[in-house]
């Protein structure tokens, strides 16, 4: 299998010492070579022409191209396709080492080889992407000539600095050409000399001259009296000046004439724009999409009509102007040819092309930055907005290009070119505000990301600040910015603090636009999900069913918004212990989702966990452990085993663990809850939930194990969390005061297990209904403890039983287990905003 290589050039000549000493390094099992040497003399070309040549010694060969992190992720992402490894974007580093795995110790992969092209950074690279192992080898491109003979991680690197072709290559690769141009040897070695014997220029030249009626004596005195005039002022060391000189030549050409000459006006107008994007591979759709978009006749004729673009690309593939691949329908300019191109425009021309290249990526914003369907596209674009510096633009429509790229690399977790991206943005806009504070608030999301809600704050209320100084409140950014003070505020456990101004932004909203206007639906959302931060479910219950309508109607059923809401619907009934409805209304969602979302989403992840929940609190323990280790998988693929994600599923899918039949899945579950604590207390502040309730499940587990001394301290812990966030025997407080009552019951202080249990009971009866599952735990926990303490309590725990195998059913595990007067743990459930 060959993937992403570039096809076979026709013209390919010479090379072959280097060629067969990459084949005799590489008779070496696990050995790595590197093509070192400057731009445009063939260094990819070689690569290329390898791969092609000894393709049938390979079960795998695989080109990335590593210019950027993003195209080397790109690529290794459609390697792990290849290969059958479930990787996705959410963390694309930790997709890059299921691949390197994979390669380092999977002999059912076969033998491979790995193609590095354009690496700027060899030493970085082979620690981060390179596999490790002999079942392969490595071939590296790169213009470091330095690093082809040092030591580098995991191995020697074998390497040899390419130099320019030959006289004999160079005589030999223009007869392939122009075989028909060089009729006299001296002619040849006088061009080649004049080239530097570069093959890029080279193959220019050679085919100018084809196509040219210009004769090969005057072509040579106009190449050589310019040449030596460039050189005067440009000095020797500038090894540009050939192509630049033969670049000068045959613009001049396609200048020329008048109408009848439309193609090779059309072809210098296309030739010039592409120079202003990245060096990668252009579709044709880019341009086609571009009507009207042209700043002169010639481009306006050429944008958005296919019919006259294929021609300007016929004749620039005619005069290897581009490298063109006819099976992925793309072409591309080298990068030092682009380089030559724009130097040698002035520089209002510069700025022209410049910003209709960013109108042209901006006419192919699809505008859904966190649609899966479309990251393809937009890393694509990524590439072209940083080459072409798209922030510089004046133009909404490229500044909304740049802001939805940086939706992009945050919602596929490439958070360093993300805050590099709008990092630019920022400095740049400073002559539109509004715009500025939206890139603002996009880096101060990023922040709160990576855990950091501190600064995240300070900065959120920094940027409101500001913008009701410049602008009064009643605007979108005033508003925005002070959602990201009440989203930090509640990554800190700062509840009520965030539960008001959710509140206040919500009035507002309604106050400015209807109540199904998105923006106050999604306040809404908003507001609901604070409530249930803060405790109080039956609010936010009202609440989040009158969004989740709203979003229907205004959005769709399967709008990834409206099912969000959908979910938010099911997690409050999970916590008013109306198992059941929840069952069916998260159900319900991830059917939907499953017809608009990628099984990887993290909406669809989140569902998985709270359908997991409500199996596991319905009875059903083996589709819930199913439903957490299969999201967890998922997670820690995408993600670092410490990040808030991956934590949040694994404290849900170790109770699941622990409530199985099974030792192996118990013990599993106790080596969770002995490491798990210490990562959630760095993530979270000490006034966040979180790290209070995970204590509560750790001890679940301990508990199951027998481990009660150590259960009880978790869950003192818990209690006294929960306590000062909440309050004494609030809600969120009541499985805390239950399961530390079972704590004291096993460590035989029965009578302190009595008095907490008997005030648990109380505080139940005040808040909960009747058959709520926590009220119905407590009931029985506390007839398990008068019976220790031998009261008579048969009747009591008859009546109870009917209770629960009415609510739940006679083949429920708390049910079936009342035929013995056994305990029962108080499931907890972690309320935590990802």
């Amino acid at each position: 299998m060959i993937g992403g290589v570039p096809r076979a050039n026709p013209h390919f000549t010479g090379r072959e010492v280097i060629l067969e000493q990459i084949h005799e390094v590489f008779a070496r099992p696990g050995s790595r070579f590197l093509i070192g040497g400057g731009s445009g003399v063939g260094k990819s070309r070689i690569a290329a022409e390898y791969a092609h040549r000894y393709a049938e010694e390979y079960e795998l060969i695989w080109w990335i191209p590593a210019s950027t992190d993003i195209d080397s992720h790109r690529a290794y992402l459609r390697l792990a396709e290849h290969i059958g490894l479930p990787v996705a974007y959410e963390h694309v580093p930790r997709a890059v080492q299921t691949v390197r795995d994979a390669l380092s110790g999977d002999r059912a992969v076969g033998r491979w080889l790995l193609v590095f092209d354009d690496v700027t950074d060899v030493e970085r690279l082979a620690t981060d992407y390179f596999p490790t192992g002999v079942h392969g080898n490595i071939l590296v491109t790169s213009r470091d000539h330095r690093r082809t003979t040092r030591t580098l991680p995991e191995g020697r690197f074998d390497g040899q600095v390419v130099p320019r072709l030959t006289n004999a290559e160079s005589l030999s690769l223009l007869r392939r050409v122009c075989p028909d141009r060089l009729e006299h040897h001296r002619d040849g070695e006088r061009l080649a000399e004049l080239l530097e014997y570069l093959p890029l220029a080279l193959n220019q030249v050679g085919a100018f001259l084809r196509e040219s009626t210009v004769p090969t004596a005057e072509f040579l005195d106009t190449f050589e009296e310019r040449y030596n005039q460039m050189l005067t002022y440009s000095g020797p060391d500038d090894h540009t000046i050939p192509l630049r000189v033969a670049w000068g030549i045959q613009a001049e050409d396609l200048a020329a004439g008048g109408d009848e000459h439309e193609t090779e006006h059309m072809a210098l107008e296309l030739i010039r724009l592409c120079a202003f994007f990245a060096p990668r591979p252009l579709g044709r759709t880019l341009f086609s999409r571009s009507r009207d978009l042209g700043p002169t006749p010639f481009g306006t004729a050429l944008l958005g009509d296919d019919a006259r673009l294929g021609r300007a690309l016929d004749f620039m593939s005619r005069h290897h102007l581009a490298y063109f691949d006819h099976e992925r329908n793309t072409f591309q300019l080298h990068e030092l040819f682009q380089s030559v191109i724009r130097d040698s425009l002035p520089h209002t021309e510069r700025v022209r092309y410049r910003d209709l290249a960013h109108l042209i990526l901006a006419r192919s914003d699809p505008d859904h930055p966190t649609d899966s369907a479309y990251r393809t596209e937009y890393l694509q674009l990524y590439a072209h907005v940083k080459a072409s510096q798209a922030w510089l633009s004046r133009d909404p429509r490229v500044r909304g290009l740049v802001l939805n790229v940086v939706d992009l690399l945050t919602e596929v977790g490439d958070y360093s070119n993300a805050t590099n991206l709008v990092d630019q943005a920022v400095n740049a806009w400073s002559d539109d505000p509004a715009l500025r504070v939206r890139a603002r608030l996009r880096r101060n999301k990023i922040r709160r990301i990576h855990g950091e809600y501190v600064t995240a704050l300070a900065e959120a209320e920094r940027i409101h600040a500001e913008q009701i100084e410049r602008e009064g409140s009643d605007n979108d950014e005033s508003l925005e910015s002070l959602r990201a003070v009440a989203i930090s505020l509640s990554g800190l456990g700062r509840f009520e603090e965030a539960g008001r101004i959710f509140r206040r932004i919500l009035d507002h909203r309604r106050g400015r636009h209807t109540e199904s206007d998105p923006r106050t639906l999604e306040a809404a959302h908003d507001y609901g999900q604070v409530l249930q931060e803060q405790g109080r479910f039956e609010a936010a219950l009202a609440v989040d069913q009158h969004t989740f309508q709203g979003r229907r109607f205004v959005l769709g059923l399967n709008d990834v918004h409206t099912l969000r809401s959908g979910l938010s619907v099911g997690l409050n009934l999970i916590l008013l212990g109306r198992l059941e409805e929840a069952r069916k209304q998260i159900e319900e969602c991830m059917e939907r989702f499953a017809s608009t979302a990628e099984e990887d989403s993290p909406h669809v992840l989140q569902g998985k966990m709270f359908l997991s929940v409500a199996y596991r609190r319905l009875g059903h323990t083996a589709p819930a452990t199913e439903l957490s280790q299969g999201a967890l998988a998922v997670y820690r693929r995408n993600h670092p085993t410490d990040t808030r994600q991956v934590l949040y599923c694994r404290v849900i899918n170790m109770v699941n663990l622990a409530g199985t039949a099974s030792d192996r899945q118990l013990a599993e579950a106790v080596r969770e809850a002995e490491v798990l604590i210490r990562p959630l207390d760095e993530r979270y502040p000490n006034e966040h939930p979180f790290p209070a309730t995970a204590r509560l499940s750790a001890a679940i587990v301990l508990r199951a194990a027998g481990r009660y001394t150590e259960a009880l301290q978790l869950d003192q812990e818990g209690l006294e969390r929960l306590t000062r966030i909440y309050g004494p025997g609030a809600f969120s407080c009541l499985p805390a005061t239950l399961n530390l009552a079972t704590d004291l019951f096993y460590l035989d202080r029965v009578e302190e297990a009595h008095q907490l249990e008997a005030m648990t009971v109380a505080d139940c009866l005040l808040q909960l209904p009747s058959d709520h599952p926590i009220l119905l735990t407590a009931h029985r926990n506390h007839l398990v403890t008068r019976y220790a303490m031998g009261e008579d309590v048969a009747a009591e725990w008859s009546g109870l039983r009917a209770v629960f195998i009415d609510r739940f059913g006679s083949d429920h595990p708390g049910a079936a287990s009342m035929s013995t007067f056994t305990r029962q743990d108080c499931d907890v459930f972690p309320i935590a905003p990802l």
